[in-house]
């Protein structure tokens, strides 16, 4: 099967929610597909985002689905490079709300999660959702 949907698996790793304090996604296993692309989609930022008040996107691996590392290997990543704390994307200025930040993710870990990581104080909140598409299926179609 060569289209798109019978192709992808989608999995909600953060529940959309008014976030003000940091969060983690459910751990997504890569079992069976050869691909995961992960994506946080952010709202509108309730307080003014700025250096003392920011939200860090990061990407953790683990091949036990337990214990986390963050993943900080540029050549395990598709997307921007991510830092030593794993993080890819930093929100801390105005106009980087309302959008997603997307990475996927090529290293040899069988499990990733993303967290969303708030520093300072957040008082209104931000809604957050995160998902991960998982492609390469092994088997098709994937249900």
């Amino acid at each position: 099967m060569r289209d798109l949907h019978s192709n992808l698996k989608t999995v909600l790793t953060l529940d959309p929610k008014l976030t003000a304090e940091t969060r983690y996604g459910a751990p997504v296993d890569r079992r069976g597909f050869g691909a995961v692309e992960h994506i946080v989609c952010i709202g509108t930022a309730g307080d003014e985002l700025s250096d003392e008040v920011s939200i860090a996107c990061v990407l953790e691996a683990s091949d036990d689905g337990a214990t986390w590392m963050p993943v900080t290997a540029a050549h395990e990543v598709l997307g921007d490079a991510p830092d030593e704390t794993g993080t890819f994307a930093r929100l801390d200025a105005d106009g980087q709300d309302m959008r997603d930040y997307r990475i996927g993710y090529a290293g040899p870990a069988r499990y990733t999660r993303v967290g969303v990581v708030l520093e300072g104080e957040h008082e209104e909140g931000t809604p957050i959702a995160a998902l991960a598409l998982l492609g390469a299926a092994q088997l098709k179609p994937v249900e």
